[in-house]
């Protein structure tokens, strides 16, 4: 097992100052919180948004070359758009339903009555 001091140290060289990122990261999300669009976001925008905040403040206090931070920033953002498909495809089932609802109702309420 690694030690944590080793980890540390290897994280600082990727990562940046810990002191550092978290002042950085958390002046970020200060900015974005107060832009009122921000207050209209899903959960998971914001959510993602601050993950994101935080790899640029990483990128910009550690190691700008190290990949895993742009592509942990691609991952979030694909988890967005993967979670804004499933709302729509949600959508739209509901939808569907809705109406194939309505349809049968309709045919009901229109076929002739047996005496």
């Amino acid at each position: 097992m690694e030690n944590i001091q080793n980890v540390l140290a290897d994280r600082a060289r990727t990562h940046g100052d810990f002191e550092h990122v978290a002042k950085m990261s958390q002046n970020l999300k200060h900015q974005m919180q107060s832009v009122n669009a921000y207050a209209h976001l899903d959960y998971y925008m914001a959510e993602s948004l601050e993950q994101i905040a935080m790899k640029i403040a990483r990128i910009l206090s550690g190691n700008a070359f190290e990949k895993d931070h742009w592509q942990d920033i691609a991952g979030y953002a694909t988890l967005v758009v993967r979670q804004m498909e499933r709302v729509e495809m949600d959508r739209m089932m509901t939808e569907q339903v809705a109406e194939v609802k309505h349809q049968q109702y309709a045919a009901r309420v229109e076929a002739p009555q047996d005496p």
